[in-house]
């Protein structure tokens, strides 16, 4: 049992910053043109040539009440998610980065991380619905290398700590 909860419920989330490859940085407030003008919110010349790219962003994990396996929204302030309570009606920023680890692992669940995180990955700009119904505009998918699964003493580490969250 504890085994099955090891390998299905938990993934450990690593700065893939530190690896071999180094790839540009991506900031939140490069996503949309400014000041915003007539057209509202239009996608910035940077963020489209980043399109297909790896880059490196760093950012804030979306507290989700309902997490998603295989993926998670990274925002540039700390936001948390009422599903239950606010169905549709979220306080999601704009620009906002749906992140999906490697089709091997997409059964994962990513367990909530606290404060900044520093991941690189594969940008893709454009329109894509989730099974949910939500609609991402910006996707990174994470290489295999930059999860694993969390051992034991992790696992319970992580548990432990969710008691105490206040």
């Amino acid at each position: 049992m504890v085994r099955q909860l090891f390998v299905s419920l938990a993934v450990w989330l690593f700065c893939v910053a530190a690896s071999a490859q180094v790839a540009p940085e991506l900031l939140f407030n490069e996503f949309f043109k400014q000041p915003t003008g007539s057209n509202n919110l239009e996608m910035s010349p940077k963020l489209r040539a980043a399109n297909g790219q790896m880059v490196r962003i760093t950012g804030y994990m979306v507290q989700q009440e309902i997490p998603h396996l295989g993926r998670f929204m990274l925002s540039p302030r700390p936001v948390q998610m009422s599903e239950h309570a606010d169905g549709e009606a979220d306080d999601l920023p704009a620009a906002l980065l749906t992140v999906y680890l490697d089709d091997a692992q997409k059964d994962w669940m990513i367990p909530y991380t606290r404060g900044l995180i520093s991941i690189t990955g594969h940008l893709t700009v454009g329109r894509l619905e989730e099974s949910d119904g939500r609609v991402s505009w910006v996707q990174l998918m994470l290489p295999a290398q930059a999860t694993r699964g969390m051992n034991r003493a992790e696992l319970t580490s992580y548990f432990r700590a969710q008691q105490h969250a206040h």
